[in-house]
Parts: C-alpha cells; sequence; structure tokens
C-alpha cells in the first residue's frame, strides 16, 4: 500500500509516496481502508521540520475510510462503517491532560495518510450520515477545533458576535457553526473574491484586512462600538487589533499561528476589559461526536476548495502551502 510521508530530508520537495506492507490488527483493532484525506497546517509544519520527527515519517491527522475488519476484542464499530480518526487519541472526553498530547496523530503517533491504517477502535469516531468521503475526511482537525472555538470555549449564543480570521477550513466551519447558532459573523481576509464566498456562505460583515489595514475600526462600527463576544485568533500579527475588537468581558479562542509563534500583546487591555484568552488545541472524541450530531441536525456540508488524487499529493501540499484555498484541500484516495 502507499503511504505519504517524508524519508531524505525534510522540506514540501521531500514528500514522497513511501510503499508499506497492509497492517494486520490485533484485537482491540479496526483496519480502516482509507477514501479521502485532508490537510491541515501541521502537515506543512512537520514536512518542513517541525517536532523533528525521526525518518522515515508519515503525514497527516486527518482520515476517512470505512471499516474492513475488527478486532474480536471490537464493540463500537461494524464493518462497513463510515469512520473518521480522531487526533489526540487519548483525549476521550472531559478537559485536556498534558499526557494527552502524547497520542496525536502524526506528531507523536504515526500518520494516517495511508491507504489502510490498523488502529484500536478508540482512535474512530463514526462520521456523519450527511456528508461525503471527501468532507468527512476534513472533519478532524480544522473541523473539531472550530467547533471547540466556537461552542465550548467561546460558548457563542444566538444573537451574540464572533470575529473570524482568514477563509482557511478552521474559519470556514466556524463560520457554518456560528450562523447555524445564530449569532452574527465578522470575517477578514485580504481577498475580496474569498470574502465574496464567505458572505455567500452567511456571513454578516466582511472586511477586507489589505484595503482596511485598520480593521478594528471596522468591527467595532460594525458592533455599534461594543466589540465583538468572542474572536478566534488565528494570525497573532494583528493581535493588539483583535484586543481591540473585543468587548468587555469578551473571549479569545487561539486556533493558530500563522502570523509567528511570538506577539507582543498589551497586558493592559487584556486586564481592563477582562478578556480571557484561551488555547485551543482540536478537542475530546466526545466533542467530535457532538460536533457531527450538529452537522447531521443542521445538514452542514464541509467547503472543499480542491480534490487532487493521491499520485499529486506532493502538488496538493504546495497548493494548501500557498494558501490559495477556501475551505479544505482533500486528497483523494480512489
Amino acid at each position: 500500500m502507499k503511504s505519504i510521508g517524508i524519508t531524505d530530508g525534510y522540506g514540501l520537495d521531500k514528500v514522497t509516496l513511501i510503499e508499506e506492507e497492509l497492517p494486520t490488527i490485533n484485537s482491540n483493532e479496526v483496519l480502516v481502508k482509507v477514501s479521502a484525506i485532508s490537510l491541515n497546517q501541521l502537515d506543512v509544519m512537520l514536512a518542513k521540520g517541525a517536532f523533528e520527527k525521526a525518518l522515515p515519517h508519515i503525514l497527516g491527522s486527518d482520515a476517512f475510510g470505512i471499516v474492513e475488519k475488527i478486532g474480536n476484542e471490537v464493540s463500537a464499530f461494524k464493518i462497513g462503517d463510515r469512520v473518521c480518526t480522531h487526533y489526540i487519541q487519548a483525549w476521550q472526553y472531559g478537559s485536556l491532560k498534558s499526557e494527552d498530547l502524547k497520542s496525536r496523530l502524526g506528531i507523536e503517533q504515526k500518520g494516517v495518510f495511508s491507504e489502510y491504517i490498523a488502529v484500536p477502535e478508540h482512535y474512530l469516531v463514526k462520521a456523519p450520515s450527511n456528508v461525503t468521503s471527501d468532507e468527512a475526511a476534513a472533519l478532524p482537525l480544522a473541523g473539531v477545533t472550530a467547533w471547540e472555538a466556537i461552542v465550548n470555549i467561546g460558548q457563542l449564543k444566538l444573537g451574540q458576535s464572533v470575529l473570524l480570521q482568514g477563509t482557511g477550513g478552521v474559519s470556514i466551519f466556524a463560520l457554518q457553526f456560528a450562523k447555524a447558532i445564530g449569532a452574527k459573523v465578522i470575517i477578514l481576509s485580504s481577498n475580496d473574491e474569498k470574502l465574496s464566498k464567505a458572505k455567500v456562505l452567511g456571513a454578516d460583515v466582511i472586511i477586507n484586512s489589505k484595503t482596511n489595514p485598520k480593521w478594528a475600526e471596522e468591527v467595532l462600527l460594525a458592533t455599534q462600538g461594543l466589540g465583538v463576544d468572542l474572536a478566534l485568533e488565528m494570525s497573532w500579527a494583528g493581535i493588539g487589533q483583535t484586543l481591540q475588537s473585543i468587548k468587555f468581558g469578551g473571549r479569545i479562542a487561539v486556533v493558530g499561528m500563522l502570523g509567528g509563534m511570538t506577539a507582543e500583546l498589551s497586558v493592559l487591555d487584556v486586564m481592563l476589559k477582562s478578556i480571557s484568552i484561551t488555547a485551543v488545541q482540536a478537542g475530546s472524541k466526545s466533542s467530535f461526536e457532538s460536533m457531527n450530531q450538529f452537522i447531521e441536525a443542521n445538514d452542514l456540508k464541509t467547503i472543499i476548495d480542491k480534490v487532487f488524487p493521491l499520485s499529486q499529493s506532493s502538488e496538493a501540499l504546495n497548493y494548501f502551502d500557498q494558501g490559495k484555498h477556501f475551505g479544505k484541500v482533500v486528497i483523494a484516495f480512489r
């Protein structure tokens, strides 16, 4: 079988298809024939050398497939079930614990960008019944991160407001969840075409951050000077403006660091406005299952920018890295 990984050094140009033996399963494991995978910033970081993984290393946290075989101790799944991988396997419910991070797919654990994977049953979640294989493949990291930020950490309610940055997978999932809840969505991007697409999906206010470099003023204008209840911080490059955009007692859910791993922020603003800042590392399996129920109940569909064949996996990663996508980028194993 073929897997996507890195063998001879770091760099997107080093991503290649690796031939591996078809895995066998233990009594508590499930064999999944993978139909599709989706890309995340994490995959690009790993390919470029983040975490300094020993090589060869198989990439990937997001996969969807069909259960092909089960061990004799498996009770949660049957042959033919449609399943998604769960990113932090040890995080089954409740709050995240430091030791849970040792079970992250694609980092501490072998990635799932393979034609077949053999994993313990608790690694898996049943996919929503209303989504396609490509749509389901995009849920494990971006979808769950957006859900955790909007619902569990952000506690966004009907009639409240949220500020989103960019139009990648997390932001677009967050847009869909927020609108289904009945919240007001303000979204930033430097690309007018992408902003127009976000408007079609229900964004109430669109702001071009390139032509409006002082975009916090636009956010305050759109909220009658009060600021938003919640902001998803994707960049950190504009954290000062994010702080300006938050209302008193508001929340910031940190979902990315595209603007760099360090930033300067005003502690005074945080304290005077009583702002809560919380980092998001996807969510628990229980949270994943709750999200899937919400997706089914509201008949939400993953927004997919482009689907690449397995043979073009390197091209897919380069396309993703260039930031041209709106929503998710998927690789189909078929």
